[in-house]
């Protein structure tokens, strides 16, 4: 009789490796957060989001020298401690989106005009530029 696998099954596919380049980590780190959802069960915790995500940045580049770093930081401390997701996901944003791309996104959140547009599709557009601005609901409803 066969043994049932104890490991959970693993949903979706996981992110592509990350290089570190500023122009694609908004879609990485999109690209993790909706694998992890999808695997919700799997990632319950926050350690196990930061120890799996620290394994997808590709070795050899900015991205993996950077998550190297950041686990001898991690191992330093007596006791372990990986902290939690919103600290990685803030010092992930920190390292590696540049500030203009937050800025242009917050200026073009202002400056999209609909136009002759049909909504839907401006409404992407402007919605892509609210969240790469990484600003509040709040703010996102004044300026629209």
């Amino acid at each position: 009789m066969a043994q049932p696998n104890p490991l959970p099954c693993i949903l979706g596919t996981a992110p592509e490796p990350f290089n570190g380049k500023g122009d694609t980590a908004i879609a990485f780190w999109n690209a993790l957060e909706n694998y992890f959802t999808v695997n919700a069960t799997t990632f319950d915790t926050d350690t196990k989001k930061v120890l799996s995500a620290l394994t997808y940045f590709k070795q050899g580049t900015q991205a993996g020298d950077w998550a190297s770093d950041h686990i001898a930081t991690i191992l330093a401390r007596n006791p372990v401690n990986y902290g939690t997701w919103d600290d990685f996901r803030d010092a992930f944003k920190d390292q590696f989106i540049p500030p203009e791309t937050q800025n242009e996104a917050i200026q073009n959140i202002h400056n999209t005009p609909q136009r002759n547009r049909e909504f839907g599709k401006w409404y992407q557009g402007w919605s892509r530029y609210a969240r790469r601005a990484n600003v509040d609901k709040a703010t996102k409803m004044y300026m629209f």
